[in-house]
């Protein structure tokens, strides 16, 4: 038998078995790959295309649907019903599976992993350039893992590539512990801390990416042991008594990468919103420690700007992604007080000055969301159901004001989410979009080692590196650090950019946080004599809010699976 390659693209392969005469012109040796870098390149190249990065980004899902996370997260929602993410957030998972926007089964993709590093452990060229390329293939191995350690709890491992003929004893794996697991993603990311290259790179694999992704699994590991009720198989629980061991190696791996010097936090924009505004549309940013990359030229593209530019700016899907009112109330005001103290002004009759309501707030917040009459490209974002009265007050730029806002600005939330939209495209053609999908950035290093060095007992460096994030947008430091104000940090910084379900889960907050939770949203009237606003709060998800039952930090596997591997245990209360 000999094994061969094959070789479906250019950069595309896929490992099989053949007995043939004749060696097939789309096929490459297995001799001929542990002979070529390029050749081990073109493969890795592949398993970063199918590795998923940006949730739920499959052939197979409708791009909208990309926007789960922050839906049944809580933190925002979509335009219409029927957008599959909105199902996604009430829908309650059963034995039979929980729903397809949150399912993640990544083992075909490990296999390739797998088989890449077996390939690998018997290369004859540069020992060096071995080394590397292993580094990335576990890189992208314990990335996949932890995206469904996450998910499901402790994963059947599978660190070789199986033979099609092999018995059923070694093709059905058992689970393995949760430790047992997240141990495996730490050991395969501390492989690649060593021999990964310590160059700041865009789009691949680093030994800051792997500190990076090794300081978020160790704080999700961390998290769980300590919140987290014990198990009696340990397939959904971690020991109490390794919660230490892993906020050590969260707050060792997070300070790496703000010590290494490489991707440093991002100052200078001008102002401290667009200092942080730049960081989600700029193509190339000292924070970006690890991102998937789009280019026009060569065709990958997405559509984000295209569902989010607000109704006036862009002609058809946009005004998608609606905050709701409980998530403006988390951003402060820049004298550090609360995000909600001007809330009791939205009674639908007392008229207020949107720059003492709005834009007195978080740098973070303006860069995050589109708000009324925030100026984008030159003019004005029209929100108000109405404008009433007499007179002729122009808008905040200076513009004219229409009776109405563009209908699909005003039927919904009251703000838009705008966030990774670069201003430099007012008209930005569907589906061309270039901005980069941080998966990895220097401003979550700093959110995971403050949290850390608190549950370490630190609270000198805890207080170290949270105020230095607020400083970078000019909000006041914090004196008294709780973990509360350590969980509100993270929801104002890392707002939209799926972060939020998975710490929720992690904590063991999503019940409290997340069910049945009235979401209320924001209708805006403006007066034409002064400009002034009132809002009135109505309720608002579609009638459908969230609920999430206990069983539901763990998804299930579901029958399916079940019956493909009958070794796998299913999670409980499924």
């Amino acid at each position: 038998m000999k094994k061969l390659i094959l070789f479906l693209f250019s950069i595309t392969f896929f490992v099989g078995c053949a007995d043939l005469d004749l060696q097939p012109t789309n096929m490459i040796a297995e001799d001929a790959v542990k002979k070529d870098p390029r050749l081990v390149e073109a493969f890795l190249t592949k398993i970063y295309a199918n590795a998923v990065f940006e949730p739920n980004e499959m052939g197979s899902i409708p791009k909208q649907n990309r926007l789960s996370d922050g839906v049944v997260g809580g933190e925002y929602t979509l335009f219409a019903p029927w957008q599959a993410a909105i199902p996604a957030s009430y829908n309650v998972p059963t034995s039979s599976g929980s729903h397809g926007l949150l399912n993640r089964f990544h083992y075909g993709n490990i296999r390739s992993a797998n088989e890449i590093i077996q390939i690998l452990s018997e290369a004859s060229f540069d020992p060096a350039t071995v080394l590397a390329q292993t580094a990335e293939a576990k890189f992208l191995r314990a990335w996949m893992y932890l995206d469904m350690v996450k998910r499901y709890g402790g994963m059947p491992i599978e660190d070789t590539p199986k033979s099609v003929d092999a018995d059923y004893d070694e093709l059905m794996i058992p689970r393995s512990t949760l430790k047992q697991t997240y141990d495996f993603i730490i050991s395969d990311l501390d492989a690649a801390i060593a021999n990964l290259p310590g160059q700041a790179l865009n789009g691949k694999a680093t030994k800051w990416a792997a500190h990076a992704l090794k300081s978020r699994a160790a704080l999700y590991a961390a998290r769980i042991a300590k919140y987290h009720p014990q198990s009696t198989n340990g397939l959904t629980s971690i020991p109490a008594s390794d919660a230490s061991a892993y906020y050590q190696m969260a707050h060792a791996s997070a300070s790496a990468v703000i010590d290494g010097g490489k991707h440093p936090l991002h100052r200078g924009g001008g102002t401290y919103q667009k200092t942080f505004g730049e960081i989600f549309y700029q193509k190339t940013n000292s924070e970006h420690i690890f991102v998937e990359e789009y280019d026009l030229a060569l065709g990958k593209t997405h559509t984000w700007t295209g569902y989010g530019l607000p109704d006036g700016f862009k002609i058809g899907w946009g005004s998608n992604m609606w905050p709701y009112e409980a998530s403006d109330a988390r951003f402060e005001h820049k004298d550090g007080s609360p995000g909600n103290k001007y809330h009791n002004l939205f009674n639908n009759r007392t008229f207020f000055d949107l720059e003492e309501v709005i834009y007195t707030k978080d740098p973070r917040y303006l860069a995050t969301f589109f708000t009324p009459e925030d100026i984008f490209a030159g003019r004005e974002v029209w929100f108000h159901d109405n404008n009433v009265g007499a007179g002729s007050a122009r808008g905040r730029a200076g513009n004219a004001v229409p009776q109405r806002a563009p209908p699909r600005n005003r039927v919904r939330g009251g703000r838009l989410l705008q966030k990774r939209i670069d201003p430099a495209y007012e008209f930005r053609p569907f589906g061309t979009d270039e901005t980069p999908y941080i998966v990895l950035r220097t401003g979550e290093m700093y959110l995971n080692g403050a949290e850390a060095a608190f549950e370490m007992n630190l609270p000198v460096r805890a207080k170290e590196l949270l105020n230095t994030l607020r400083g970078r947008v000019g909000m006041p430091p914090k004196d008294n650090l709780t973990l509360d104000l350590i969980k509100n940090e993270r929801f104002v910084e890392l707002f939209a950019e799926n972060h939020h379900y998975w710490d929720l889960r992690t904590w063991r907050d999503a019940e409290a946080a997340i069910h049945m939770k009235t979401k209320w949203g924001i209708k805006w009237i403006r007066r034409k004599s002064d400009g002034k606003y009132k809002a009135r709060r109505w309720r608002w998800n579609f009638s459908q809010n969230t609920p999430f039952l206990d069983r539901m930090y763990w998804l299930p596997f579901g029958n399916g699976r079940l019956s493909d591997n009958p070794n796998i245990i299913e999670n409980p209360g499924y």
